[in-house]
């Protein structure tokens, strides 16, 4: 999944929160979360002789798609399953997803985005539990998998002390992200490599804005037109330089405190005030909530730095639908090239990152009476989890019908160009089969039955060396930073008080950095933001901290990865 895709799911994921909070809960629904599981896994057992069938509603990535696709009948044959894909687009599992689920209709196996539907689902009686120990036995290598690469989001499925579905990781996404310069404006006002500090990145933007980079004899370009569309965009790449997670649980001296009341957001907020004061910015991002424009402002030559920029194909100016493709469209001259994370001022260099935890499967709790089918899952996921050939077919199809791999970047005979690495094939490497498919769940990369992404596992022998070397020099996983719990949603109140503190910062931020506020109110705002419920989250998130070495002594996850 590209991390755009994973960005707009999160976003989304907020809408469904919203829906299922407002659910009333069932009314046995305290009641049965009093009590244990009525299940005696001790006793479940899965004949691999026998037929189950599976409603499986997963990721919500592949709408068009249709049962009967290539990969969904190998799993059936492998697994003897007969399973009912639920396919879903957007509206269907922001509004009427919920509906079902309180009309009774639950899917054997579901997927949600986020830890907030999640205990929506727990909190209604939608879902049931799901021991760690069963977990364990069943699908070991699995959770081997998880701890690897995204320990956190064993909290995502927790409540209470008890576990109620089973984590996603993505291990690609353990990295900072990454950006992009104007490399023509760089040299044309007399620099001469991309900035690599915050106080680079100033002097390059402020030549951007009033030594003509364009050379049309005008001032009429800006440095940067940042994103604050989503919070996780919002001048982070200047926050991560001073090590800090504004919207985001950080750890000090062993205890979680909220990155946006730290005395060095502050400092960044000051450097910020002064960047638009000085005109640095383009203005027009204050209107632009939903962040629609930051890459067509870089690609009409508006601004010459852009955030962020994170696949190497961004930088592909042969690929018409890339980045530097569009950019040489309106610019011929354009040369458009990837950027680090900055350096902090003690040297090294700094960038948020999402970590490798995911998302969750959660399965019905009709499923109590029927528990040999959740077996039958864990043992499913554990194969693939231990076999590279099922893992590339449960993700990307069959191997020379649906892919291949390319060592280099070559035009395939329906003259689609194919970079390096896992592929398409004809007829699927048509760009106008595209709708085609996604429709079919053959030859692009799927996560609807297997969402996890484990290309580090089963996937470098495909990977270029040009993609590592990329990887290693613009985005390596040393320079991260990562919040300790990984979603801040994950404290028990956040449904109740999250969603409010974060635009009450994002626009309060904002009012400081254009000047509507004076830099001596961010004391008010941190008293503010403590007394709307940011107290009790705090509270929440260091019971939370405790709790989760807890969960990894449990499951296993190493020191080293703790």
């Amino acid at each position: 999944m590209k991390l755009g895709e994973k960005l707009f799911l999160i976003c989304l994921v907020l809408t469904v929160v919203c829906v299922l909070v407002l659910i009333p809960p069932r009314p046995d629904s305290k009641e049965w979360l009093a009590n244990p599981s009525p299940v005696d896994w001790s006793r479940v057992e899965d004949d691999p002789d026998q037929t189950l069938s599976l409603q499986w509603q997963g990721i919500i990535s592949y709408s068009t798609a249709k049962a009967g696709s290539w990969i969904e009948q190998n799993l059936e044959k492998r697994f003897n399953l007969e399973i009912d894909p639920l396919f879903m687009d957007v509206n269907t599992y922001s509004r009427r997803r919920p509906l079902m689920l309180v009309g009774g209709d639950i899917p054997d196996v579901m997927w949600s985005g986020d830890p907030l539907a999640v205990r929506a689902n727990i909190r209604n009686g939608f879902i049931m539990e799901l021991p760690y120990e069963v977990i364990l036995e069943h699908a070991p290598t699995y959770v081997e998998m998880i701890n690897r690469y995204g320990p956190q989001a064993w909290l995502y499925s927790q409540y209470r002390g008890r576990n109620y579905g089973l984590p996603t990781v993505i291990s690609t996404a353990t990295g900072p992200r990454v950006s992009a310069w104007r490399m023509d404006w760089l040299r044309n006002v007399g620099i001469d490599s991309v900035p690599e500090t915050v106080e680079e990145m100033h002097e390059a933007l402020h030549r951007f804005r009033y030594q003509d980079p364009d050379g049309n004899g005008k001032q009429d370009t800006y440095g940067w037109y940042p994103d604050i569309g989503h919070w996780s965009l919002m001048f982070t790449e200047l926050f991560a330089a001073y090590g800090v997670l504004p919207f985001e649980f950080m750890e000090r001296e062993g205890q979680l405190v909220w990155g946006g009341l730290l005395p060095e957001t502050r400092e960044v907020l000051e450097i910020l005030r002064d960047w638009y004061a000085e005109g640095l910015l383009d203005p027009d991002f204050v209107t632009d909530s939903q962040g629609r424009y930051p890459e067509a402002r870089f690609i009409s030559g508006k601004v010459g730095y852009l955030h962020p920029a994170d696949h190497p194909s961004t930088f592909y100016a042969q690929e018409p639908t890339s980045l530097s493709g569009k950019t040489l469209a309106f610019h011929p001259d354009a040369q458009v090239v990837p950027a680090a994370a900055l350096r902090s001022a003690e040297g090294p260099r700094l960038g948020r990152s999402w970590g490798g935890a995911a998302h969750i499967l959660q399965f019905g709790r009709h499923l109590e009476q029927q528990p040999e089918k959740v077996v039958r899952v864990l043992r499913m996921l554990e194969d693939i989890s231990k076999s590279q050939t099922l893992y590339l077919e449960a993700r990307h199809g069959q191997r020379g019908i649906h892919w291949e791999y390319y060592p280099e970047t070559v035009t395939l005979p329906d003259g689609s160009i194919q970079r390096a690495g896992i592929g398409l094939v004809p007829p699927y490497s048509n760009p106008d089969r595209t709708r085609i498919n996604r429709t079919e769940m053959i030859g692009e990369p799927c996560l609807f039955f297997y969402p996890n992404i484990l290309e580090e596992e089963f996937e470098a022998e495909f990977v270029s060396e040009n993609v590592r070397s990329w990887y290693s020099r613009y985005a390596h996983p040393d320079w991260s930073i990562v919040s300790p719990l990984g979603k801040a949603d994950v404290v028990p109140s956040s449904g109740r008080y999250l969603k409010d503190l974060i635009l009450f910062q994002k626009i309060f931020f904002i009012e400081i950095i254009i000047g509507e506020r004076p830099l001596e109110d961010f004391d008010g705002f941190v008293a503010e933001w403590r007394r709307r419920g940011g107290d009790t989250l705090l509270r929440e998130a260091n019971q939370m901290f405790d709790q989760l070495h807890e969960i990894y002594d449990r499951v296993g996850v190493p020191e080293a990865t703790r």
